[in-house]
């Protein structure tokens, strides 16, 4: 069976909150922003959601705890934060609605396939961007590995301060982990399908004391905004990007996106579907761009022959060829 978005088309989002600057040809409207939440709020966030786990990378995954996104949908639906633009998609059960809705809502296969990979990739003391980060399992994961500083950018508010920000703060409570090491496991879960297992465990507030978080920062909105967001002040070691080559005309944002924020030797990995059917991305047609624009050198490290075809490509600047 064929793999299609459920791809709606829809005009801009409203505006709310405080001025936003013109909106500049891209993705949507999305103005940018930081998100911060007070204890309080993570806390309430956290006792009303339900708390599932999974493996994430190999060959000895690491346990990940998130927030259950089905009940983060049903409360966004029936909240006032439905007002953000995303009732429409969750009411149509839409995994895309341009401008509006960017499928941070849900984890995406490939997001299982870069962390098998980077289980292999030394990440400590790495500063990192976990870009169109949705659940921000990949910036989870990078600081289980002990990177220094984790960023986290996704298209919507919502989903950074519904589901990205709670679950890092979950990662307060665990004891830090060495690079590879498992977290004990508990009787009484249930096996579940791939691409993870999943079991439940009853939510619990983090601890009051810094953790994770002060390790982090998370940002939303628009990539034609974002790559301006440090004003040129500071690069990241290593990006990480799941399933964001859907959009043939986000190329041109994404690519000024890693120019902007990429440090001179950092690596950018990325993880993706070779096509994406009913939206028209795919790996080829983002590595044609790249390869005429003559900046990043781009290789494939590895295809996955699972169903639709899946593939991860590495990027980093060009070297000067001396004469």
């Amino acid at each position: 069976m064929e793999f299609k978005f459920n791809f709606v088309a829809a005009g801009p989002p409203e505006e709310q909150g405080a001025e936003r600057p013109p909106v500049e040809a891209g993705r949507g409207c999305a103005g940018l922003r930081e998100h911060r939440l007070s204890r309080g709020e993570l806390e309430r966030r956290l006792e009303a959601g339900l708390v599932e786990q999974l493996e994430v990378g190999g060959p000895q995954p690491l346990q990940i705890r998130h927030l259950n996104v089905w009940l983060l949908e049903q409360a966004l639906d029936q909240g006032a934060e439905a007002g953000l633009g995303l009732s429409g998609a969750i009411a149509s059960h839409s995994d895309l609605v341009p401008g509006v809705y960017e499928g941070g809502l849900k984890i995406w296969e490939c997001t299982f396939d870069l962390a098998a990979y980077l289980s292999a990739v030394p990440l400590a003391g790495r500063r990192v961007l976990d870009l169109g980060c949705g659940a921000g399992l990949l910036g989870i994961f990078a600081l289980r590995k002990g990177a220094a500083e984790v960023h986290f950018q996704d298209y919507n508010g919502a989903v950074i301060e519904g589901l990205t920000l709670p679950n890092v703060a979950l990662m307060e409570e665990d004891e830090p982990l060495p690079d590879g090491g498992q977290q004990p496991d508990d009787d009484g879960g249930r096996g579940g399908e791939p691409p993870g297992k999943r079991r439940k465990s009853p939510p619990s507030p983090p601890s009051p004391e810094p953790g994770a978080l002060s390790h982090c920062r998370f940002f939303s909105g628009d990539w034609s905004r974002f790559g301006k967001v440090h004003g040129g002040s500071f690069k990241y070691d290593v990006i990480l990007m799941s399933e964001t080559l859907y959009n043939p005309d986000c190329y041109g944002d994404l690519h000024d996106v890693l120019f902007s924020l990429l440090s001179q030797d950092g690596t950018v990995y990325l993880a993706t579907k070779t096509h994406y059917f009913g939206v028209g991305g795919g790996i080829h047609l983002f590595e044609s761009l790249v390869k005429q624009k003559k900046v990043f050198d781009i290789q494939t490290v590895k295809v996955i022959d699972d169903g639709l075809q899946r593939c991860i490509a590495t990027m980093s600047f060009r070297k000067a060829k001396s004469s």
